[in-house]
């Protein structure tokens, strides 16, 4: 990942200047709404720039996870269409990518994000990287006219999650929903964080051995984004932290009602809502309540290493 970083920026992402102080606040400042980023946008890159930003986030992500983040910003051409939009507005190519501090120099990091996209990656030390908070979002969650009708991009997400909330009995069920209706968006986007601190729902130990399994699943869509190196070792986490782990529910649980879930635990924080549009606009979000920009891995780090000065780290 620092190669490929590097080679980015030497191929003229540093003379863009993407490229910023691990240290400063802007590290910090994501979104997933349509606004004006820092950092270098596709669009602006050259191609043999753009095919290394390309390698760059493959080197972050699992083949699935590449595939899903690449065909979120492919959406973006889709949206306009329905929408009338001007394709200015709804980019596939507005995605700005911005690198923190000097790659393969700990700590370092970088940040992909557009409309419906928020990647933040932060290596902290050697073995060390945080890939959260990630938000993802789709619409039309599901493409019903054109070449690629019946297109959906978070269907595992989806459809795993409502056969996990079908199968609870009545007593499960009372303990799983929050709300009849949706909050219609995720909680714990960007500044709110500490909106959400004790995990709410029915606990994983009150489920059957059949339910545990589908949720575990579950939580297998999303940290199966994460490059294996350090997803499986992350992924070990949140299985230990099991015990501790509760779905909520709000809304319905049919296909093609708006419906909101959550699965928090110890190192997890999912959020899925499915409202806007019909039942046709899906926004997720995956954070780590311990470690989200890496701030525990760090911790450990500055404990360790005296750093001074970090610009232009």
């Amino acid at each position: 990942m620092a190669v490929a970083a590097q080679a980015w920026l030497e191929g003229g992402g540093a003379a863009a200047g993407a490229r910023r102080p691990f240290a400063e606040g802007e590290r910090g400042n994501w979104h997933y709404v349509p606004r004006a980023r820092f950092g270098l946008t596709l669009r602006a890159m050259a191609p043999p720039l753009r095919e290394r930003a390309v390698v760059l986030l493959r080197s972050g992500l699992s083949a699935p996870g590449a595939a899903q983040a690449e065909a979120v910003m492919a959406l973006e051409d889709i949206l306009a269409g329905l929408e009338g939009s001007s394709r200015r507005f709804r980019d596939p190519l507005g995605y700005a990518l911005t690198v923190f501090g000097r790659p393969g120099a700990y700590p370092w990091g970088w940040r992909l994000e557009g409309h419906h996209l928020s990647l933040n990656v932060t290596v902290a030390a050697p073995g060390r990287v945080a890939v959260t908070p990630w938000f993802l979002g789709t619409n039309p969650a599901q493409i019903r006219a054109g070449p690629r009708r019946g297109e959906r991009l978070q269907r595992v997400e989806h459809d795993l999650a409502l056969e996990l909330a079908g199968s609870l009995d009545a007593t499960q069920w009372r303990a799983a929903l929050l709300a009849v209706r949706t909050p219609g968006d995720v909680i714990t986007g960007p500044g709110r964080a500490a909106s959400l601190t004790h995990p709410q729902g029915v606990a994983h130990d009150a489920l059957t051995a059949a339910q545990q399994a589908l949720l575990l699943r579950l939580i297998e869509a999303y940290v199966g984004r994460a490059h294996d190196e350090f997803g499986r070792p992350y992924l070990e986490l949140v299985r230990a932290g099991l015990p501790q782990t509760r779905l909520a529910w709000a809304g319905g649980r049919q296909a093609g009602t708006p419906f909101y879930y959550r699965i928090h635990g110890p190192r997890l924080l999912v959020e899925f809502d499915n409202t806007q549009n019909d039942a046709n606009h899906v926004h997720s979000l995956w954070r780590d309540p311990a470690n989200d920009f890496g701030r525990d891995d760090l911790r450990a780090h500055y404990g360790s290493h005296a750093h001074g000065d970090l610009t232009g780290r």
